[in-house]
Protein backbone atom coordinates (compact mmCIF):
# COMPACT_ATOMS: atom_id res chain seq x y z
CA UNK A 1 0.00 0.00 0.00
CA UNK A 2 1.30 3.43 -0.94
CA UNK A 3 -0.06 6.63 0.41
CA UNK A 4 1.02 10.20 0.02
CA UNK A 5 -0.46 13.12 1.90
CA UNK A 6 0.26 16.74 2.60
CA UNK A 7 -0.33 18.00 6.09
CA UNK A 8 -0.79 21.72 6.59
CA UNK A 9 1.90 23.17 8.78
CA UNK A 10 2.41 26.71 9.97
CA UNK A 11 2.23 29.19 7.12
CA UNK A 12 5.66 30.74 6.89
CA UNK A 13 5.87 34.43 7.51
CA UNK A 14 7.25 36.47 4.67
CA UNK A 15 10.76 37.87 4.88
CA UNK A 16 13.30 39.60 2.69
CA UNK A 17 16.25 38.12 0.89
CA UNK A 18 18.91 40.70 0.37
CA UNK A 19 22.31 41.21 2.16
CA UNK A 20 24.76 42.03 4.99
CA UNK A 21 25.50 45.32 6.65
CA UNK A 22 27.66 47.28 9.05
CA UNK A 23 28.12 50.53 10.98
CA UNK A 24 29.34 53.69 9.30
CA UNK A 25 31.35 56.57 10.65
CA UNK A 26 28.50 58.89 9.68
CA UNK A 27 26.21 58.83 12.67
CA UNK A 28 28.52 56.49 14.59
CA UNK A 29 27.89 58.36 17.82
CA UNK A 30 24.14 57.93 17.40
CA UNK A 31 24.68 54.25 16.71
CA UNK A 32 26.62 53.85 19.94
CA UNK A 33 23.77 55.49 21.82
CA UNK A 34 21.23 53.19 20.21
CA UNK A 35 23.03 49.85 20.00
CA UNK A 36 21.00 47.05 18.46
CA UNK A 37 20.97 43.42 19.60
CA UNK A 38 22.02 42.35 16.11
CA UNK A 39 25.03 44.69 15.74
CA UNK A 40 27.51 41.90 16.37
CA UNK A 41 26.05 39.52 13.79
CA UNK A 42 25.94 42.33 11.23
CA UNK A 43 29.60 43.09 11.76
CA UNK A 44 30.48 39.41 11.42
CA UNK A 45 28.27 39.02 8.35
CA UNK A 46 29.87 41.97 6.60
CA UNK A 47 33.28 40.50 7.24
CA UNK A 48 32.19 37.12 5.87
CA UNK A 49 30.51 38.56 2.77
CA UNK A 50 33.62 40.58 1.97
CA UNK A 51 35.85 37.54 2.58
CA UNK A 52 33.60 35.58 0.20
CA UNK A 53 33.94 38.14 -2.56
CA UNK A 54 37.67 38.59 -1.97
CA UNK A 55 37.98 34.95 -3.00
CA UNK A 56 35.23 34.80 -5.62
CA UNK A 57 35.86 37.92 -7.71
CA UNK A 58 39.36 36.89 -8.81
CA UNK A 59 38.15 33.34 -9.47
CA UNK A 60 35.05 34.38 -11.42
CA UNK A 61 35.99 37.73 -12.98
CA UNK A 62 39.77 37.73 -12.82
CA UNK A 63 39.84 41.03 -10.93
CA UNK A 64 40.47 41.95 -7.33
CA UNK A 65 37.59 42.77 -5.02
CA UNK A 66 37.86 46.22 -3.46
CA UNK A 67 36.88 45.84 0.20
CA UNK A 68 34.39 48.43 1.42
CA UNK A 69 35.60 50.20 4.57
CA UNK A 70 33.13 50.80 7.40
CA UNK A 71 32.98 54.45 6.37
CA UNK A 72 31.06 53.31 3.27
CA UNK A 73 28.53 51.16 5.15
CA UNK A 74 25.76 53.27 6.64
CA UNK A 75 22.92 52.53 9.00
CA UNK A 76 20.35 55.32 8.79
CA UNK A 77 17.27 56.41 10.74
CA UNK A 78 14.71 59.22 10.60
CA UNK A 79 17.30 61.46 12.27
CA UNK A 80 19.88 60.85 9.54
CA UNK A 81 20.73 63.58 7.06
CA UNK A 82 20.61 61.30 4.03
CA UNK A 83 22.72 63.49 1.67
CA UNK A 84 25.50 63.38 4.26
CA UNK A 85 25.89 59.60 3.94
CA UNK A 86 25.35 58.96 0.23
CA UNK A 87 25.51 60.87 -3.01
CA UNK A 88 22.40 59.02 -4.18
CA UNK A 89 20.37 61.12 -1.72
CA UNK A 90 21.55 64.49 -2.98
CA UNK A 91 18.83 66.86 -4.11
CA UNK A 92 16.84 66.98 -0.90
CA UNK A 93 16.03 63.31 -0.33
CA UNK A 94 15.01 62.44 3.23
CA UNK A 95 14.56 59.33 5.35
CA UNK A 96 10.98 59.00 4.07
CA UNK A 97 12.36 58.40 0.58
CA UNK A 98 14.44 55.46 1.85
CA UNK A 99 12.30 54.10 4.66
CA UNK A 100 11.99 50.28 4.75
CA UNK A 101 14.85 49.93 2.31
CA UNK A 102 18.43 48.82 1.84
CA UNK A 103 20.42 49.95 -1.17
CA UNK A 104 23.80 50.23 -2.82
CA UNK A 105 24.78 53.57 -4.29
CA UNK A 106 27.17 53.14 -7.24
CA UNK A 107 28.06 56.85 -7.19
CA UNK A 108 30.04 56.55 -3.96
CA UNK A 109 30.29 52.76 -3.47
CA UNK A 110 28.21 52.82 -0.30
CA UNK A 111 25.85 50.24 1.16
CA UNK A 112 23.00 51.75 3.19
CA UNK A 113 20.19 50.27 5.27
CA UNK A 114 17.22 51.46 7.30
CA UNK A 115 18.07 50.77 10.93
CA UNK A 116 14.89 52.26 12.35
CA UNK A 117 12.11 50.46 10.49
CA UNK A 118 13.40 47.69 8.20
CA UNK A 119 16.12 45.97 10.17
CA UNK A 120 14.57 46.10 13.65
CA UNK A 121 11.31 44.76 12.21
CA UNK A 122 12.98 41.91 10.33
CA UNK A 123 15.12 41.01 13.33
CA UNK A 124 12.11 40.91 15.65
CA UNK A 125 10.11 38.75 13.25
CA UNK A 126 12.74 36.48 11.74
CA UNK A 127 16.07 36.75 13.52
CA UNK A 128 19.55 37.99 12.81
CA UNK A 129 20.54 35.92 9.79
CA UNK A 130 17.73 37.44 7.77
CA UNK A 131 19.52 40.78 8.09
CA UNK A 132 22.72 39.22 6.79
CA UNK A 133 20.83 37.79 3.85
CA UNK A 134 19.20 41.13 3.25
CA UNK A 135 22.44 42.83 2.43
CA UNK A 136 24.12 40.01 0.54
CA UNK A 137 21.75 41.08 -2.24
CA UNK A 138 23.03 44.65 -1.98
CA UNK A 139 26.59 43.35 -2.08
CA UNK A 140 25.59 41.71 -5.33
CA UNK A 141 25.06 45.22 -6.69
CA UNK A 142 28.47 46.21 -5.31
CA UNK A 143 29.97 43.43 -7.41
CA UNK A 144 28.12 44.67 -10.48
CA UNK A 145 29.55 48.15 -9.92
CA UNK A 146 33.11 46.94 -9.37
CA UNK A 147 33.01 44.70 -12.47
CA UNK A 148 31.19 47.21 -14.66
CA UNK A 149 28.37 44.75 -15.27
CA UNK A 150 25.31 46.24 -16.99
CA UNK A 151 22.03 44.78 -18.18
CA UNK A 152 19.49 45.97 -20.76
CA UNK A 153 16.70 45.65 -18.18
CA UNK A 154 16.90 46.54 -14.46
CA UNK A 155 15.09 43.35 -13.47
CA UNK A 156 18.05 41.31 -14.75
CA UNK A 157 20.42 43.25 -12.49
CA UNK A 158 18.13 42.44 -9.57
CA UNK A 159 17.98 38.80 -10.59
CA UNK A 160 21.76 38.59 -10.66
CA UNK A 161 21.97 40.22 -7.23
CA UNK A 162 19.54 37.59 -5.92
CA UNK A 163 21.69 34.92 -7.54
CA UNK A 164 24.83 36.32 -5.90
CA UNK A 165 23.01 36.31 -2.56
CA UNK A 166 22.19 32.65 -3.04
CA UNK A 167 25.83 31.88 -3.82
CA UNK A 168 26.96 33.51 -0.57
CA UNK A 169 24.27 31.76 1.49
CA UNK A 170 25.36 28.38 0.08
CA UNK A 171 28.91 29.24 1.13
CA UNK A 172 27.60 29.62 4.69
CA UNK A 173 25.27 26.62 4.50
CA UNK A 174 28.00 24.29 3.22
CA UNK A 175 30.29 25.13 6.14
CA UNK A 176 32.83 27.06 4.05
CA UNK A 177 32.34 30.16 6.17
CA UNK A 178 34.71 30.43 9.11
CA UNK A 179 32.46 32.95 10.84
CA UNK A 180 28.81 31.98 10.34
CA UNK A 181 26.48 29.00 10.15
CA UNK A 182 22.80 28.67 9.34
CA UNK A 183 20.13 27.71 11.82
CA UNK A 184 17.33 25.31 10.81
CA UNK A 185 14.70 27.24 8.85
CA UNK A 186 16.96 30.06 7.64
CA UNK A 187 16.75 28.92 4.01
CA UNK A 188 12.97 28.67 4.19
CA UNK A 189 12.72 32.17 5.63
CA UNK A 190 14.81 33.35 2.72
CA UNK A 191 12.24 31.98 0.28
CA UNK A 192 9.46 33.66 2.20
CA UNK A 193 11.29 36.95 1.94
CA UNK A 194 11.45 36.70 -1.82
CA UNK A 195 7.66 36.89 -1.82
CA UNK A 196 7.52 39.76 0.66
CA UNK A 197 9.84 41.90 -1.44
CA UNK A 198 8.74 40.73 -4.88
CA UNK A 199 6.81 42.73 -7.44
CA UNK A 200 3.01 42.49 -7.10
CA UNK A 201 1.19 40.11 -9.48
CA UNK A 202 0.81 41.62 -12.92
CA UNK A 203 3.89 43.81 -12.58
CA UNK A 204 5.77 45.02 -15.62
CA UNK A 205 9.27 43.45 -15.76
CA UNK A 206 10.44 46.36 -17.94
CA UNK A 207 9.70 48.86 -15.18
CA UNK A 208 12.76 50.64 -13.80
CA UNK A 209 11.94 49.54 -10.24
CA UNK A 210 11.10 45.92 -11.08
CA UNK A 211 12.80 43.24 -8.96
CA UNK A 212 10.93 40.25 -10.42
CA UNK A 213 8.05 38.09 -9.29
CA UNK A 214 8.40 35.98 -6.16
CA UNK A 215 9.03 32.91 -8.29
CA UNK A 216 11.64 34.77 -10.36
CA UNK A 217 13.47 35.88 -7.22
CA UNK A 218 13.34 32.43 -5.67
CA UNK A 219 14.62 30.88 -8.91
CA UNK A 220 17.55 33.29 -9.14
CA UNK A 221 18.44 32.82 -5.47
CA UNK A 222 18.33 29.04 -5.77
CA UNK A 223 20.30 29.14 -9.01
CA UNK A 224 23.08 30.95 -7.16
CA UNK A 225 22.80 28.48 -4.30
CA UNK A 226 23.13 25.57 -6.75
CA UNK A 227 25.56 26.96 -9.30
CA UNK A 228 27.61 29.47 -7.33
CA UNK A 229 28.84 32.91 -8.34
CA UNK A 230 30.12 31.47 -11.63
CA UNK A 231 26.57 30.80 -12.82
CA UNK A 232 25.41 34.24 -11.69
CA UNK A 233 28.19 35.90 -13.69
CA UNK A 234 26.82 34.19 -16.79
CA UNK A 235 23.56 36.15 -16.56
CA UNK A 236 24.96 38.76 -18.96
CA UNK A 237 25.14 36.16 -21.74
CA UNK A 238 22.72 33.51 -20.48
CA UNK A 239 20.03 35.29 -18.45
CA UNK A 240 17.32 33.45 -16.53
CA UNK A 241 13.81 33.02 -17.87
CA UNK A 242 11.68 35.84 -16.43
CA UNK A 243 8.23 34.63 -15.42
CA UNK A 244 6.69 37.96 -14.41
CA UNK A 245 3.42 37.91 -16.36
CA UNK A 246 1.15 40.91 -17.04
CA UNK A 247 -2.61 40.70 -16.70
CA UNK A 248 -4.13 40.21 -20.13
CA UNK A 249 -7.43 41.92 -19.36
CA UNK A 250 -9.04 44.30 -16.90
CA UNK A 251 -11.32 41.48 -15.75
CA UNK A 252 -8.33 39.27 -15.00
CA UNK A 253 -6.72 42.02 -12.96
CA UNK A 254 -9.95 42.61 -11.04
CA UNK A 255 -10.21 38.91 -10.20
CA UNK A 256 -6.53 38.66 -9.35
CA UNK A 257 -6.16 36.04 -12.09
CA UNK A 258 -8.16 33.49 -10.09
CA UNK A 259 -10.82 31.16 -11.40
CA UNK A 260 -14.09 31.00 -9.46
CA UNK A 261 -13.65 28.49 -6.64
CA UNK A 262 -16.17 26.04 -8.12
CA UNK A 263 -14.10 25.79 -11.31
CA UNK A 264 -10.66 25.22 -9.78
CA UNK A 265 -10.76 21.48 -9.11
CA UNK A 266 -12.59 20.43 -12.31
CA UNK A 267 -10.23 22.54 -14.44
CA UNK A 268 -7.17 21.23 -12.61
CA UNK A 269 -8.28 17.63 -13.11
CA UNK A 270 -8.92 18.28 -16.80
CA UNK A 271 -5.44 19.71 -17.30
CA UNK A 272 -3.73 16.98 -15.31
CA UNK A 273 -5.46 14.39 -17.50
CA UNK A 274 -4.31 16.32 -20.58
CA UNK A 275 -0.70 16.42 -19.40
CA UNK A 276 -0.34 12.86 -18.10
CA UNK A 277 -2.34 11.52 -21.03
CA UNK A 278 0.72 12.16 -23.23
CA UNK A 279 2.62 9.31 -21.61
CA UNK A 280 2.47 5.55 -21.30
CA UNK A 281 3.02 3.67 -18.05
CA UNK A 282 4.82 0.36 -18.36
CA UNK A 283 3.67 0.19 -21.95
CA UNK A 284 0.07 0.88 -20.95
CA UNK A 285 -1.90 4.02 -21.79
CA UNK A 286 -2.57 6.59 -19.09
CA UNK A 287 -5.50 6.01 -16.77
CA UNK A 288 -6.81 8.82 -14.62
CA UNK A 289 -7.26 8.30 -10.89
CA UNK A 290 -10.48 6.49 -10.09
CA UNK A 291 -11.97 9.31 -8.05
CA UNK A 292 -11.40 12.71 -6.47
CA UNK A 293 -13.36 13.02 -3.26
CA UNK A 294 -13.82 15.67 -0.63
CA UNK A 295 -14.56 15.20 3.04
CA UNK A 296 -15.16 17.09 6.25
CA UNK A 297 -12.64 15.94 8.89
CA UNK A 298 -15.20 16.70 11.60
CA UNK A 299 -17.65 14.26 10.02
CA UNK A 300 -16.20 10.76 10.42
CA UNK A 301 -18.86 9.38 8.12
CA UNK A 302 -17.47 11.43 5.22
CA UNK A 303 -13.88 10.21 5.60
CA UNK A 304 -12.66 8.00 2.74
CA UNK A 305 -11.19 4.67 3.73
CA UNK A 306 -7.46 4.39 3.18
CA UNK A 307 -5.76 1.49 4.99
CA UNK A 308 -3.20 2.68 7.52
CA UNK A 309 -4.55 6.22 7.55
CA UNK A 310 -5.56 7.39 11.02
CA UNK A 311 -8.70 9.44 11.57
CA UNK A 312 -6.64 12.24 13.09
CA UNK A 313 -4.51 12.49 9.93
CA UNK A 314 -7.36 13.58 7.66
CA UNK A 315 -7.51 17.14 8.95
CA UNK A 316 -5.73 19.73 6.78
CA UNK A 317 -4.73 17.05 4.29
CA UNK A 318 -4.69 16.28 0.58
CA UNK A 319 -3.82 12.64 -0.05
CA UNK A 320 -3.42 10.01 -2.71
CA UNK A 321 -4.28 6.47 -1.59
CA UNK A 322 -3.16 3.56 -3.72
CA UNK A 323 -5.81 1.27 -2.24
CA UNK A 324 -8.79 2.55 -4.18
CA UNK A 325 -6.62 4.75 -6.43
CA UNK A 326 -8.19 8.03 -5.35
CA UNK A 327 -7.23 11.56 -4.40
CA UNK A 328 -9.03 12.95 -1.38
CA UNK A 329 -8.96 16.39 0.19
CA UNK A 330 -10.18 18.22 3.26
CA UNK A 331 -12.73 20.59 1.75
CA UNK A 332 -12.19 23.13 4.53
CA UNK A 333 -8.47 23.15 3.81
CA UNK A 334 -8.96 23.66 0.08
CA UNK A 335 -11.36 26.53 0.66
CA UNK A 336 -8.87 28.11 3.09
CA UNK A 337 -5.92 27.75 0.71
CA UNK A 338 -7.96 29.28 -2.12
CA UNK A 339 -8.94 32.22 0.05
CA UNK A 340 -5.48 32.87 1.45
CA UNK A 341 -3.28 32.21 -1.57
CA UNK A 342 -5.38 31.74 -4.71
CA UNK A 343 -6.55 29.17 -7.22
CA UNK A 344 -3.17 27.87 -8.30
CA UNK A 345 -2.09 27.13 -4.75
CA UNK A 346 -4.96 24.62 -4.69
CA UNK A 347 -4.09 23.31 -8.15
CA UNK A 348 -0.44 22.63 -7.31
CA UNK A 349 -1.37 20.68 -4.16
CA UNK A 350 -3.78 18.52 -6.13
CA UNK A 351 -1.16 18.16 -8.86
CA UNK A 352 1.31 16.95 -6.26
CA UNK A 353 -1.06 14.20 -5.10
CA UNK A 354 -1.63 13.32 -8.78
CA UNK A 355 2.12 12.98 -9.27
CA UNK A 356 2.15 10.44 -6.44
CA UNK A 357 -0.48 8.45 -8.30
CA UNK A 358 1.71 8.46 -11.40
CA UNK A 359 4.67 7.23 -9.37
CA UNK A 360 2.55 4.30 -8.27
CA UNK A 361 1.64 3.48 -11.87
CA UNK A 362 5.33 3.50 -12.73
CA UNK A 363 6.20 1.23 -9.77
CA UNK A 364 8.79 3.75 -8.61
CA UNK A 365 10.64 2.81 -5.45
CA UNK A 366 13.14 4.58 -3.25
CA UNK A 367 13.53 6.20 0.13
CA UNK A 368 10.66 8.35 1.35
CA UNK A 369 12.44 11.68 0.86
CA UNK A 370 13.54 10.97 -2.70
CA UNK A 371 10.06 9.76 -3.63
CA UNK A 372 8.49 12.86 -2.09
CA UNK A 373 10.89 15.24 -3.84
CA UNK A 374 10.36 13.41 -7.12
CA UNK A 375 6.63 14.06 -6.78
CA UNK A 376 7.42 17.76 -6.31
CA UNK A 377 9.62 17.62 -9.40
CA UNK A 378 6.89 15.92 -11.45
CA UNK A 379 4.48 18.61 -10.28
CA UNK A 380 6.91 21.18 -11.63
CA UNK A 381 7.16 19.32 -14.93
CA UNK A 382 3.37 19.56 -15.29
CA UNK A 383 3.31 23.28 -14.39
CA UNK A 384 6.17 23.98 -16.80
CA UNK A 385 4.01 22.61 -19.61
CA UNK A 386 1.08 24.93 -18.88
CA UNK A 387 0.84 27.83 -21.36
CA UNK A 388 1.42 31.41 -20.26
CA UNK A 389 -0.79 32.95 -22.94
CA UNK A 390 -4.54 32.62 -23.39
CA UNK A 391 -4.00 31.37 -26.95
CA UNK A 392 -2.10 28.40 -25.51
CA UNK A 393 0.94 28.73 -27.78
CA UNK A 394 3.87 29.21 -25.36
CA UNK A 395 4.71 26.87 -22.48
CA UNK A 396 5.67 28.31 -19.10
CA UNK A 397 9.19 26.82 -19.29
CA UNK A 398 9.65 28.41 -22.71
CA UNK A 399 9.19 27.01 -26.18
CA UNK A 400 6.00 26.16 -28.06
CA UNK A 401 3.06 24.54 -26.30
CA UNK A 402 2.75 20.89 -27.29
CA UNK A 403 -0.59 19.87 -25.80
CA UNK A 404 -4.20 20.97 -25.39
CA UNK A 405 -4.21 22.73 -22.02
CA UNK A 406 -7.29 23.45 -19.94
CA UNK A 407 -6.03 26.81 -18.70
CA UNK A 408 -3.10 29.21 -18.87
CA UNK A 409 -1.03 30.60 -16.04
CA UNK A 410 -2.07 33.95 -14.60
CA UNK A 411 0.08 36.61 -12.91
CA UNK A 412 0.93 35.46 -9.41
CA UNK A 413 0.25 31.74 -10.05
CA UNK A 414 3.89 30.75 -9.71
CA UNK A 415 4.22 32.81 -6.55
CA UNK A 416 1.35 30.72 -5.18
CA UNK A 417 3.48 27.63 -5.80
CA UNK A 418 6.13 29.04 -3.46
CA UNK A 419 3.47 29.91 -0.90
CA UNK A 420 2.10 26.37 -1.08
CA UNK A 421 5.45 24.77 -0.43
CA UNK A 422 6.14 27.15 2.44
CA UNK A 423 2.79 26.33 4.00
CA UNK A 424 2.97 22.59 3.30
CA UNK A 425 6.69 21.93 3.67
CA UNK A 426 8.12 19.89 6.49
CA UNK A 427 9.58 21.80 9.43
CA UNK A 428 13.26 22.61 9.04
CA UNK A 429 14.17 20.27 11.87
CA UNK A 430 12.27 17.39 10.18
CA UNK A 431 13.89 16.76 6.80
CA UNK A 432 12.29 13.35 6.25
CA UNK A 433 10.29 14.46 3.19
CA UNK A 434 12.09 17.67 2.29
CA UNK A 435 12.10 21.21 3.63
CA UNK A 436 10.28 23.97 1.68
CA UNK A 437 13.65 25.03 0.22
CA UNK A 438 14.39 21.50 -0.98
CA UNK A 439 10.87 21.08 -2.33
CA UNK A 440 11.19 24.27 -4.38
CA UNK A 441 14.51 23.08 -5.77
CA UNK A 442 12.83 19.86 -6.89
CA UNK A 443 9.85 21.72 -8.35
CA UNK A 444 12.13 24.05 -10.31
CA UNK A 445 14.06 21.09 -11.72
CA UNK A 446 10.90 19.70 -13.29
CA UNK A 447 9.55 23.11 -14.24
CA UNK A 448 12.67 24.22 -16.09
CA UNK A 449 13.44 20.83 -17.67
CA UNK A 450 10.86 18.06 -17.98
CA UNK A 451 9.52 14.85 -16.47
CA UNK A 452 12.58 12.83 -17.45
CA UNK A 453 14.78 14.94 -15.20
CA UNK A 454 12.44 13.96 -12.36
CA UNK A 455 12.48 10.27 -13.21
CA UNK A 456 16.26 10.38 -13.18
CA UNK A 457 16.09 11.14 -9.46
CA UNK A 458 15.22 7.51 -8.83
CA UNK A 459 16.93 6.05 -11.87
CA UNK A 460 13.56 5.33 -13.50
Amino acid sequence: MFRRWLALLVTAALVAAVGAVGVSSAGAEAQRRAAKPYDSILKTSIEDIQDFWSAQMPAVYGVRYQVLPQSQIHAYTSKTDMPSITECAEGGATYKDYKHNAFHCPLDMTVNYDNEDLFPGLYKEFGAFTLAQVLSHEWGHVIQTQTGTEFPAPVLAEQQADCFAGAWVEHVDSGDSKLLELDPGDLDKGLAGMLEFADPPGGDPTNESSHGSGFDRVSAFQEGFEGGAQRCAQYTENPPLIQELPFQSATGALQGGDLPFKDVLPTTKQDLDSYWGQFTFGGQPYQTVSDVVSYNPKDKGSLPKCPGFKTSEYKDTILYCQDGDFVAYDRNLVRSVYGEFGDFAVAVLVGNAWASAMQTRLDITGDDKTIALQADCLTGAWVGSVPIDEEGTEAARGGPETREAAFSLSPGDLDEVVQSFLAFGNPAEDKALGTPFERMEAFRLGFLQDEQSCLDLTGS
